[in-house]
């Protein structure tokens, strides 16, 4: 009786601990499907984002992606960005290679470039519920359309300002200058203590002389259609002008020109995109020095102005992009949203966009330099022409700049630079 009841209390005991073992078991079951299943609820969607700027573009700009990821927390965001120079090299590299980034901030002449029958970039209309384009006018919108699809929203309008270090002048007792004249009478009594009166880029010296050259002629260099019009004469005159630029300590020579000889007062005066505001206005400024600004030289008489208007940089959603209605949210954040507006402020201009201007009404936006500049612009903006691509062509500027530094070093007429330069346009814009 005693090794009976033994052997029951044995049994019961054996099927206890094996129904705990399986409690167990269905438990750690239980638990891995579950892990399981948080792993793939916490699965974050990439995007991927691509910019150029300074040091100051690049901190601001993180940080609100930052923030933007904060209040996404199922979308991750990865950067590319880097300095101007060398950048749309890369994104040529990119965009041939199907390698772009999801969200691109890109230059208005990239829409011609990469998207002229308006596949290269995806049609923001479609992403209407995402983006919000009430933010937009129509006109704006247009900046930015190819072929009837929406291809990036502006970020801010741009054309091209001078900014003067105004004691400088003072101390020379020198004027604003009007004119072409009034540039040249400056360089003479500049030029002798070695100053300048303008410092520039390349591609500023290019559109520099692209004014100078429609005034003069009353015609554009570049036709609706990017045609090359000038005439082989007329390039002759051109370079020579240039030259003469550079002899009389108008402009500085392009390769020796730097921030740093405009900050110390080695040159009088710049020419730059009103984005660039606060790399040539405030921060001179923020020197002590009063810095004016000035409208563009006008030739006696001329019946075009030869300056252009343009959107300033542009934000665009790649056409192949596996997640277009998460590249819309960061999109529609970087223009649109209230953190982000606080953060950029006028970096890259004064923003198109309604809600940021909304935001940056109440933060002062209208005692900026920008702003003024804006307001010039939208004062003379009869006498601004939307810019034609070809002008920003980089292969085309250097082309130019460096045969005309044949004739400038001596090295060749002014006859044989103009006929490489006249030959070479059309060879980069496969017109012959």
């Amino acid at each position: 009786m005693k090794r009976s009841v033994i052997r029951i209390l044995l049994i019961v005991s054996i099927f206890v601990l094996m129904g705990v073992l399986i409690y167990r078991l269905l438990d750690i079951n239980m638990k891995i499907t579950d892990d399981k299943a948080n792993s793939v609820r916490k699965e974050k969607t990439l995007i991927r984002l691509s910019w150029w700027g300074n040091d100051d573009r690049h901190k601001y700009t993180m940080e609100g992606v930052d923030y933007f990821q904060s209040q996404n927390p199922d979308i991750n965001v990865a950067y590319k960005y880097g300095v101007w120079n060398g950048y749309e090299k890369r994104t040529k590299v990119w965009m041939e290679s199907h390698n772009e980034a999801d969200v691109m901030q890109i230059n208005y002449a990239w829409l011609n470039e990469y998207s002229e029958d308006g596949e290269g970039f995806y049609d923001l209309n479609e992403l209407a519920d995402y983006i919000d384009l009430d933010n937009f006018t129509e006109e704006e919108k247009a900046y930015g359309t190819k072929n009837g699809k929406l291809n990036a929203l502006p970020i801010a309008m741009n054309t091209h300002v001078f900014y003067y270090n105004q004691d400088l002048l003072d101390e020379y007792g020198l004027s604003l200058p009007e004119t072409w004249d009034d540039l040249f009478a400056m360089g003479k009594v500049l030029g002798k203590d070695d100053k300048y009166v303008l410092g520039m880029n390349k591609k500023q010296m290019f559109v520099l002389l692209v004014a100078y050259y429609e005034q003069k002629y009353n015609k554009q260099m570049f036709d609706e259609d990017g045609k090359f019009a000038a005439t082989k004469d007329e390039l002759k005159e051109l370079i020579e002008f240039y030259k003469s630029m550079i002899d009389e300590h108008v402009l500085c020579p392009i390769d020796l020109f730097d921030k740093n000889k405009y900050m110390s007062g080695e040159i009088a005066g710049t020419m730059c995109w009103i984005s660039d505001t606060n790399v040539y206005c405030d921060a001179l400024a923020d020197t002590g020095v009063n810095v004016s600004r000035c409208k563009y030289p006008i030739l006696p008489g001329a019946k075009r102005s030869g300056w252009y208007i343009k959107p300033a940089t542009m934000w665009a959603i790649s056409a192949g992009t596996e997640h277009p209605e998460e590249a819309a949210m960061l999109l529609n954040y970087l223009l649109n949203d209230e953190h982000m507006v606080t953060l950029q402020q006028t970096e890259k201009g004064v923003p198109v966009s309604k809600a940021a201007i909304a935001v940056l009404n109440e933060e002062g936006l209208s005692e900026t330099n920008e702003y003024k500049a804006i307001q010039d612009m939208n004062e003379y903006q009869d006498e601004l022409h939307l810019i034609v691509p070809n002008i920003e062509n980089e292969s085309l500027i250097h082309h130019f700049k460096s045969e005309a530094d044949e004739f400038i070093f001596d090295k060749v007429s002014s006859e044989e630079a103009a006929d490489s330069i006249y030959n070479g346009v059309r060879e980069v814009l496969s017109e012959q």
